[in-house]
C-alpha cells in the first residue's frame, strides 16, 4: 500500500514539475511542431517533381546534411564550455563567437570539397548519375547557409530566447514554401532544380540575417558572432568541442551511408524513406520537445543526492515516448495515404509497404536516442555514445558495399538497416539498468546547481518564518501604548507632530513611528519575551545557520526586502541569522508597487555580470518577491514554513 502511494506521490510530482518546466519551453514546442508540419509541406510539394529529379534532390540533400551536423556538433560543445563558464557574459560570447568562426571554417571548408569533387560525390559515393551539375553547386551555396544558420538558431535556443527562434526558423520554412508553391504555378505546374536551390538560398539567407539581428539586439545579453575572438583554449576545452562536433559527425556518416544503401537498392527506397523523413515527423517535434524540455531537465535538476526521482523521471519519459508514439503510429497510418496519393500515385502502393516497416524502425530509433541522451545528458557518457555511433556508422557503409546482394524485399531492406539501431538499443538498455549512467551527474555543466552563481533572498517570512502576525500586531500596539503612557499629552503630540500625524494615529501609524525611534524594535522584541505565552504565540523559526553558510558557499547572497533595516537588524540578531554572509542588504522604498523588487534584481544582475539563468530569486510572496523574477526569466524557489539549500539547489 506504500509503495503504491509512493509512486502516486512521484507521478503527482512528475506532472507538476512537467507542466512548470514546458511553459517556460512554450515556443520551443511550437516551433518544432510548426517546423514539422511546414516540412511536411515542402516534402508533399517535392514529390510533385519527376521520378529523376526527385532522386537528384534528395540524394544532394543527403549530402548537404553534413552541414548541419558540422554546426551541431561545434554548438553543443562550445555550449558546454560556456555552461561551464557561465560567471559572466564575457565568457558566453567568447565561446559562441569562438563556436560561430569554427562552423565557419569547417563549413566552408566542406563545401569547398564538394565544389572541387562533384563527379567523385554524386557518382561514386552515391552512385548517381547527374547530366547538369549546375544544381549540385547551387545546392552547395544552401549547404553553407543552412549549416550557419542552424549553428545561430541553437545560440537563440542555448539563451532561451525560444520566441525569437521560432520566428526565424518558421518564417524560413514559409519562405520556402511559398517559393516552391510559386514555381509549380508559375511554371504550369512543372519545377526546375536550379530555381528550387534559389528558394532554398534565399529562405535560409533570410532566416540567418533575422537570427544574427536577433542575438545583436538581445536585452540580456548582445552577441555580434563577427567581433575579434581570440582563440585559447585548453587541451581540456578543445577535447569537448572535438568529442561533441565526432559524435555528431560520425551520426552524419551513418545517415548518409542509409540513403547510399537505398539509393543502390532503388529509386523508389530512397524517395520514400526520404519523404518519410518529412511527413511522418508531425509528431517527432512534440515527442523531442516532450524529451528535451521536460524529462531531461526534470531529472538533471533533481540532480544526484535524489537518484531515486531522477531514475523515476527516467522511466517516466521512456513510457511517455511509447504513448506519443502509439498515437504518431495510429495518426500515421490514418494520415499518410491521403497525402502520398495526393502527392505522387507512383509511390502510393509501395507505401502499404514502406510506412509500417518505416514506423518501427523510427521507434526503435527514438527509444536509443531516448536512453542515450539520460547517459549523454545526464551522465556524461560521450565516449561510450561515441563508440555506439562509430560502430552504427561503419555496418552502414559496409552494407553499401553488399547492396547488390541484398533481395528486392522491403521489409528485408529495412530491417537490415535496423540492426545497428537493435545492437545499440541493447547496450543503452543494459547501461541505464545499471544505473551508473549518473554517475558523473554532479560534474553536468547544465544541472541547475552548476549554473546557480547568486541568490536572492526576501527577508520576513522566507529567512524565519512561521511567525503570528496577528498576535505580533496586538503586542505591538499594546508595546506602544505602555511606551508612550510615561510622555504627557503635549509631548505625544508634538511627536505625532513631528510625524506629520495630525489626526488620530492608527495602529499603521504608531508602528511607522516606533520604527523610526533608535532601538525601539529590540526593545519591543524584549518585551515579547517578557510575557507569559503559549507555544502557539511563540511561534517562529529561522533558516538553519548551516544551510544558510552552504547558500553563500555556493555562490553570492543578497537581501531584498520591504522591511525597514531597523525591523532586519533586529529580528536577524532574535533569530541568530547572520548577516555577514550577505554581499548586501537592499531596502525596497518602493514596496507599494508590486513588481517594484524588479529593479534591484535587475541591478544585481548587472552589477555582477550575470545572466538571468544564473539567479535563483527565493521568497514567499508571488507579487513581491517571485513575479520580478519571472519576469527577468531567474530562476525562483516559492517558500513556504522554511527551505533548505538540498531544497533549493537539488
Amino acid at each position: 500500500m506504500k509503495n503504491k502511494l509512493a509512486i502516486k506521490k512521484n507521478i503527482k510530482n512528475f506532472n507538476k514539475y512537467f507542466f512548470q518546466t514546458f511553459k517556460t519551453g512554450k515556443y520551443l514546442l511550437i516551433k518544432y511542431i510548426g517546423t514539422a508540419i511546414l516540412m511536411s509541406v515542402i516534402a508533399v510539394l517535392s514529390n510533385l517533381l519527376q521520378v529523376e529529379e526527385l532522386t537528384y534532390l534528395n540524394a544532394v540533400l543527403a549530402v548537404d546534411y553534413f552541414s548541419s551536423m558540422i554546426s551541431f556538433g561545434i554548438y553543443t560543445g562550445t555550449n558546454i564550455l560556456a555552461n561551464q563558464n557561465f560567471s559572466s557574459k564575457t565568457y558566453v560570447r567568447k565561446f559562441t563567437g569562438i563556436g560561430f568562426k569554427l562552423a565557419v571554417f569547417l563549413n566552408l571548408l566542406f563545401v569547398a570539397i564538394l565544389i572541387i569533387f562533384p563527379k567523385f560525390i554524386m557518382t561514386s559515393l552515391t552512385g548517381f548519375f547527374p547530366n547538369d551539375y549546375t544544381f549540385y553547386y547551387l545546392m552547395c551555396g544552401y549547404a553553407f547557409l543552412s549549416g550557419i544558420k542552424g549553428y545561430v538558431s541553437d545560440i537563440l535556443k542555448a539563451l532561451q530566447i525560444f520566441k525569437q527562434q521560432f520566428i526565424s526558423d518558421i518564417l524560413t520554412l514559409i519562405i520556402t514554401i511559398a517559393g516552391f508553391a510559386g514555381l509549380y504555378f508559375y511554371g504550369g505546374g512543372i519545377y526546375t532544380l536550379n530555381n528550387i536551390a534559389i528558394v532554398y538560398i534565399i529562405a535560409n539567407l533570410i532566416g540567418l540575417l533575422l537570427g544574427l539581428y536577433y542575438l545583436s539586439h538581445n536585452k540580456i545579453i548582445k552577441i555580434n558572432l563577427f567581433a575579434k575572438t581570440p582563440i585559447k583554449l585548453s587541451r581540456k576545452q578543445w577535447s569537448i568541442i572535438v568529442i561533441n562536433f565526432a559524435i555528431e559527425f560520425v551520426w552524419e556518416i551513418g545517415y548518409f551511408a542509409t540513403s547510399v544503401l537505398l539509393l543502390r537498392l532503388s529509386d523508389a527506397m530512397l524517395n520514400t524513406y526520404s519523404y518519410l523523413e518529412t511527413v511522418l515527423d508531425l509528431f517527432n517535434g512534440f515527442l523531442f520537445a516532450y524529451i528535451n524540455i521536460t524529462c531531461i531537465q526534470i531529472a538533471r535538476n533533481l540532480g544526484r543526492s535524489n537518484f531515486k526521482k531522477a531514475f523515476q523521471h527516467a522511466k517516466y519519459s521512456i513510457y511517455g515516448t511509447l504513448i506519443i508514439w502509439l498515437i504518431y503510429f495510429l495518426a500515421s497510418m490514418a494520415l499518410i495515404y491521403p497525402i502520398a496519393l495526393g502527392a505522387n500515385d507512383e509511390y502510393f502502393k509501395i507505401m502499404f509497404t514502406v510506412v509500417p516497416c518505416y514506423t518501427i524502425i523510427h521507434l526503435l530509433r527514438f527509444l536509443t536516442w531516448n536512453f542515450s541522451s539520460y547517459m549523454l545528458s545526464l551522465g556524461g557518457k560521450n565516449k561510450i555514445l561515441l563508440a555506439l555511433e562509430i560502430f552504427s556508422s561503419i555496418t552502414l557503409v559496409g552494407l553499401c558495399f553488399v547492396a547488390k546482394y541484398i533481395p528486392d524485399n522491403i521489409p528485408l531492406s529495412y530491417f537490415i538497416i535496423t540492426i545497428p539501431d537493435i545492437i545499440s538499443l541493447v547496450a543503452c538498455v543494459i547501461i541505464f539498468l545499471r544505473k551508473k549512467w549518473m554517475a558523473n551527474i554532479n560534474d553536468d555543466p547544465n544541472l541547475l546547481k552548476n549554473k546557480i552563481k547568486c541568490f536572492i533572498f526576501d527577508f520576513d517570512d522566507t529567512l524565519y518564518y512561521g511567525v503570528n502576525w496577528g498576535f505580533w500586531a496586538k503586542l505591538k500596539l499594546d508595546f506602544l501604548n505602555n511606551h508612550f503612557s510615561h510622555l504627557s499629552e503635549e509631548e505625544r503630540k508634538n511627536i505625532l507632530k513631528k510625524y506629520k500625524c495630525y489626526r488620530k494615529p492608527s495602529k499603521i501609524d504608531l508602528c511607522q513611528i516606533l520604527n523610526d525611534i533608535e532601538g525601539s524594535c529590540q526593545a519591543w522584541l524584549d518585551y515579547r519575551d517578557s510575557l507569559e505565552m503559549t507555544e502557539a504565540e511563540k511561534k517562529g523559526k529561522a533558516i538553519k545557520p548551516s544551510d544558510l553558510k552552504k547558500f553563500a558557499k555556493h555562490g553570492k547572497c543578497y537581501i531584498v526586502s520591504n522591511a525597514r533595516m531597523k525591523d532586519i537588524k533586529a529580528f536577524s540578531e532574535y533569530y541568530k541569522i547572520d548577516l555577514s554572509l550577505f554581499e548586501e542588504v537592499i531596502i525596497n522604498d518602493f514596496a507599494v508597487n508590486n513588481t517594484s523588487k524588479k529593479k534591484y534584481y535587475w541591478k544585481i544582475m548587472i552589477e555582477n555580470k550575470l545572466l538571468p539563468n544564473q539567479i535563483m530569486v527565493i521568497g514567499n510572496n508571488y507579487n513581491y518577491d517571485i513575479k520580478p523574477a519571472k519576469d527577468l526569466k531567474m530562476n525562483y524557489y516559492k517558500c513556504k514554513d522554511g527551505f533548505t539549500y538540498e531544497k533549493v539547489v537539488g
